[in-house]
């Protein structure tokens, strides 16, 4: 089981609509997906669930561990350890345990409790430091996924911290503009410093708490307004400073000004913007590339979903492999 996160410090990349994409391409190629929603935002429970659906797991869940934020409450409120995620069943292969609303009341627990100063020495605070990422793991093991994708907000706070503890891989969204190559400034020094803090826990407990690395295994390049399978010239001029600052800031390795993205190993995937075919897939709550005529497509549509087909399914593959997990034959 490999755990995977997507993640920037810059919002609005499309993080969660790439992660439910990916999600169910990964499920097309044979694997058993499970996503976990960690954004106390709620975009992906909201991508795949109606507001029936979650108000119904929101007021069952205190008490059947039906979202995260109930499977963590019992941490929150200082009256036991983690309890057991019932996952909600999507499709066949593809799980998700919800997020609310509520978790982010969870945020101030985890940087009071888990987060202190003297953590590593504390068997409290690693209990509460560790309690996200035993859910997530937790969550893994009892859908007997391949793969768990992790869904978190933009914050570098203690919530996204406590999902790094759990994460065997980090995928970094980002957009071919100012924003996002600032953001990867706080996204590489502050990944490797929770990398480091975490490791001087895991080797100094006999506790069973994740002990994954939280490695930077790529970037993908997103929502830029192609005409093909190339940024237009004003996103082109950020699109060519991408690779230089993912290995300056990201991977703290030197910085080759001769790498394009078209020839940087780093670069999982180039994918253009959707535009009108985004909001047809959140309406019938399907990927992209499987929408049909009958979900609203005309046109040209048709091929744009046959393009996203070929483009996520080219990314999703290269995520395989970055991870070493092979797809079944």
């Amino acid at each position: 089981m490999k755990i995977l996160t997507f993640f920037n410090n810059k919002g609005g990349v499309g993080k969660t609509t790439l992660l439910f994409n990916v999600a169910h391409m990964l499920v097309s190629k044979g694997l058993r997906v499970t996503m976990v929603d960690c954004d106390p935002q709620c975009n992906l429970s909201a991508t795949v669930l109606d507001d029936q659906q979650l108000e119904t797991l929101w007021q069952e869940s205190p008490t059947k561990g039906l979202t995260v934020e109930s499977c963590l409450r019992p941490v929150h409120d200082r009256t036991g350890d983690i309890s057991s995620p019932a996952c909600t069943a999507i499709a066949d292969g593809l799980f998700i345990l919800p997020g609310d609303l509520l978790l982010s009341q969870l945020e101030q627990t985890l940087a009071a409790d888990g987060w202190g100063r003297d953590f590593r020495r504390s068997a409290p605070a690693i209990l509460v430091a560790s309690s996200v990422a035993r859910v997530i793991e937790r969550t893994g093991r009892e859908t007997r996924a391949d793969i768990v994708l992790v869904d978190v907000g933009p914050s570098l706070g203690a919530l996204n911290r406590a999902v790094h503890a759990a994460c065997d891989g980090i995928v970094v969204p980002v957009a071919p503009d100012l924003f996002s190559l600032r953001g990867l400034q706080n996204v590489g020094p502050t990944l490797r410093r929770w990398t480091a803090e975490w490791s001087e826990v895991a080797p100094a407990t006999s506790m069973e708490i994740p002990r994954h690395a939280g490695t930077v295994v790529g970037y993908v390049v997103q929502q830029h307004l192609a005409r093909s399978v190339r940024p237009v010239s004003g996103n082109h001029v950020w699109a060519t400073r991408i690779p230089a600052a993912f290995a300056r800031y990201v991977q703290d390795a030197p910085v080759s000004g001769s790498v394009t993205i078209d020839d940087d190993p780093s670069c999982l995937g180039l994918l253009k913007h959707y535009a009108s075919l985004v909001p047809l897939a959140q309406a019938a709550r399907k990927p992209i590339f499987a929408l049909k005529q009958a979900d609203g497509i005309g046109g040209g549509q048709i091929q744009s979903v046959a393009h996203a087909r070929r483009q996520f399914s080219d990314f999703a593959d290269a995520l395989l492999a970055k991870l070493n997990v092979a797809a079944p034959a």
